[in-house]
């Protein structure tokens, strides 16, 4: 079905389907040079070295030149952000346009980043996921070009929906189950029996995740023979707040590979994601394909994968009482979590794996191309 790729990151590559692979036909290494020059002489100046404007006038870069190699299809799909002159030339050649957007709506993003600076005493300026204005308004205008918008969950959808935007689909997404993979049942129930009681979170270490709640939870439960490991990058704009945090009992390991991740994550008894807004993680995905029981906020995406009680829990974003309350039933109920992890590990292999992923794909494009008005909205 694939006629070309542009691969954007992390440097604009031109590549062509042929037995099966595919390959490189043109490269843009000067443009990644062109980009990492922008962004060392914006550095550099006064009071701009957390602005993200750059992020705008590299989009449009990557944009223009995308837009040139795109041919006479039926379809187009673009990530959201970098497409849109290439939507617009899609459409011009006759194609049907789609744009995928993994996050939630982008204002509905910023008011939730604000709330937290306002919250935490963080200057905005200093925040690095607050989106430049020129980055939203670019966005929308994406949205009114594009046929379709695909979100990977249901909350994601309500979240453009109540911006207006109703021409979205949701396309859930898949894992690889084979790297993030859990223990053996005899291990699992000793890790649960005899050894520490470990929590772990992964993604970025920033004030959008909702990691200063998980943190607050975990102070106030104060539980003994108890780790909590938070894997990923911490933003400057934390480093500040966590000094507060500082435990013997809570472990920062900084970014690590995907392997390195998978294995402490399978190492762990639960797997908690306090995010304020997701489109959806695949965090919580990687972690039930680990064998772990999952605590999430409602606004993760997590509704379309958990069932409450059975492979995990959704807590309201923000509520520390309610996420810690979790947290302490699981440590009590150590011996139920090897279950719960093992129907987690179920609903990945029965909905959420890679193949899962590409056969929901493949039905929306035939949708798209069959019918100018598609029948169903989740694939």
């Amino acid at each position: 079905m694939l006629a070309l790729a542009l691969r954007l990151f992390p440097i604009l590559e031109v590549l062509e389907p042929s037995e099966r692979a595919l390959v490189s036909v043109k490269k843009y290494p000067q443009l990644a040079l062109l980009i990492r020059l922008l962004w060392a002489a914006w550095r550099r100046l006064p009071g701009t070295r957390r602005s993200q404007i750059p992020v705008t006038a590299t989009a449009w870069l990557r944009d223009r030149l995308a837009s040139r190699w795109i041919p006479p299809t039926n379809i187009f799909h673009g990530l959201n952000g970098n497409a849109l002159r290439s939507l617009t030339v899609a459409k011009r050649l006759g194609a049907i346009t789609v744009l995928e957007s993994a996050m939630m709506h982008p204002r509905r993003w910023q008011r939730e980043v604000l709330l937290e600076c306002e919250r935490f005493g963080v200057r905005p300026r200093d925040c690095d996921t607050l989106l430049p204005s020129l980055l939203i308004r670019r966005l929308e205008r994406e949205y009114q070009t594009a046929d379709r918008i695909v979100v990977p969950s249901s909350t994601a959808r309500r979240s453009f929906e109540e911006e207006g935007v109703t021409n979205v689909d949701v396309v859930l997404p898949g894992v690889n189950e084979k790297l993030f993979r859990p223990l053996e049942r005899t291990q699992l129930e000793l890790n649960q029996s005899h050894k520490k009681f470990r929590v772990c979170y992964t993604g970025r270490v920033e004030l959008a995740k909702g990691v200063l709640y998980l943190l607050e939870a975990w102070k106030r439960l104060q539980l003994r023979d108890a780790e909590l490991i938070l894997i990923g990058e911490v933003r400057p704009e934390l480093k500040s707040a966590l000094r507060q945090y500082a435990d013997q009992s809570i472990a920062f390991t900084g970014f690590l590979p995907p392997e390195r991740v998978a294995e402490i994550v399978r190492s762990c008894s639960l797997f908690v994601f306090p995010s304020l807004h997701e489109g959806f993680a695949l965090a919580i995905l990687e972690a039930m394909a680990s064998g772990l029981p999952v605590v999430a906020t409602e606004d993760s995406g997590a509704k379309d994968c958990i069932t409450e009680g059975v492979n995990g829990f959704l807590v309201q974003t923000r509520q520390v009482t309610d996420m810690a309350a979790r947290i302490d039933w699981a440590h009590q109920n150590r011996d139920e979590l090897v279950t719960m992890g093992m129907s987690a590990r179920a609903k990945i292999e029965g909905t959420f794996t890679l193949r899962h992923y590409e056969t929901r794909m493949i039905d929306y494009y035939h949708s798209l191309s069959q019918n100018s008005q598609l029948n169903k909205s989740v694939y």
